[in-house]
């Protein structure tokens, strides 16, 4: 009778200490994501959608140095069409068509593209904008013409010439609705036309948010055309100091490399982790404040479908702006007026290098 009854308690406690154990170790006992080659894998999702939403972490070398690797990639003109990027102002379209075309542009015509954008600090001043469209151009050329790379300037058609008075940016207050602008874009020159896009923005516009808040990019671009897009977004080290805690289960990882998230530990932590917030102003005229979080309710898995491995936070390295550019007078001053009629003042380098 012992026995049978210490064999009755002994299975209860198993059974519990097995329950208690699934609760409490709970992120442990969820499958490990499974790293594969990157560039690869990001040409492999064009198979399945037809907009593959890649984000960019601002001046960062790295992220720079894998959209060239993916672009050269013998297979990538094979399957897309266009690349629609954040950093370019639409006015300029037809400057950059013909610049990617292989004809001979200006440098003073070609940077208008990048620095009078809806941005009235030198966020885009810093090289690698500039390489990113000399690299498809010089790839365009090797290319037969029926699979030359179109590139697409997603921010709106803002034309600072006709913007004199705080009255002319009131009139023109719709230009700066940029995730707007960078969706009709998409719709416009991609889905409307059957093709397929790479769409390169800053992680905040291509994160699938969100629950609550406002809607980025993706998120306007699946309201109307759901199940379109794959969503990839890179590593830039664990927010809310986590990063020496979690960072050190991606250390095995190659470089680069892409993990799906979903059902993984890493695609049931919170958003806030790997995408914060940002900053916000409650008025034209106020302060810029925290913002609060979008992902309430979110998991990963939500925001991404893919997580984007370059190395650890400590590896990535960060472009700068060039000494000629801080000794342009002339620019600065129109920065200066820019920043005046809009209420947004210098933002500081999205990283230091």
């Amino acid at each position: 009778m012992f026995q049978r009854v210490s064999r009755f308690f002994l299975t209860i406690m198993l059974v519990v200490n097995g329950c208690v154990s699934a609760n409490v170790l709970g992120q442990q006992s969820l499958a490990e994501p499974k790293p594969g080659n990157a560039v690869e894998g990001i040409i492999a999702a064009f198979d399945r959608f037809p907009i593959v939403a890649l984000g960019e972490l601002h001046w960062c070398l790295n992220v720079h140095e894998f959209f060239a690797a993916l672009i050269k990639h013998p297979a990538f003109a094979n399957k897309v069409n266009d690349i629609v990027v954040e950093f370019g102002n639409a006015l300029y379209q037809p400057i950059m068509d013909r610049y990617i075309a292989g004809e001979t542009v200006a440098g003073a015509e070609l940077q208008q593209v990048w620095r009078n954008t809806t941005q009235t600090s030198m966020v885009l001043d810093v090289p690698i904008y500039a390489q990113f469209f000399a690299t498809v151009r010089a790839l365009n050329q090797r290319l037969p013409k029926q699979k030359r790379l179109r590139v697409s300037l997603g921010d709106p058609p803002v034309d600072w010439d006709v913007i004199k008075t705080r009255a002319d940016m009131d009139m023109n207050l719709k230009l700066f609705l940029r995730d707007e602008h960078f969706t009709e874009v998409v719709e416009r020159e991609v889905l409307n036309k059957k093709r397929k896009a790479l769409l390169i923005s800053g992680n905040a516009h291509m994160r699938r948010c969100c629950l609550a808040g406002p809607l980025g990019s993706t998120s306007r671009i699946e309201k109307s055309h759901p199940g379109t897009v794959f969503v990839v977004l890179p590593h830039q080290g664990f927010f809310q100091d986590r990063n020496e805690e979690l960072e050190v289960r991606l250390a095995s990882w190659p470089k680069p490399s892409l993990v799906l998230v979903k059902d993984t530990w890493l695609g049931q932590l919170s958003p806030d982790l790997i995408t914060p917030a940002g900053r916000m102003k409650t008025s034209l005229d106020g302060p810029w404040i925290p913002a609060p979080s979008p992902f309430k309710g979110m998991l990963i898995q939500d925001a991404t479908d893919a997580y984007l491995y370059l190395g650890p936070k400590a590896s990535l390295r960060y472009d700068s702006i060039p000494p000629e550019v801080l000794r342009d007078e002339a620019y600065q001053r129109e920065l200066q007026r820019r920043q005046e009629l809009s209420g947004m003042r210098p933002a500081p380098p999205p990283r230091r290098p």
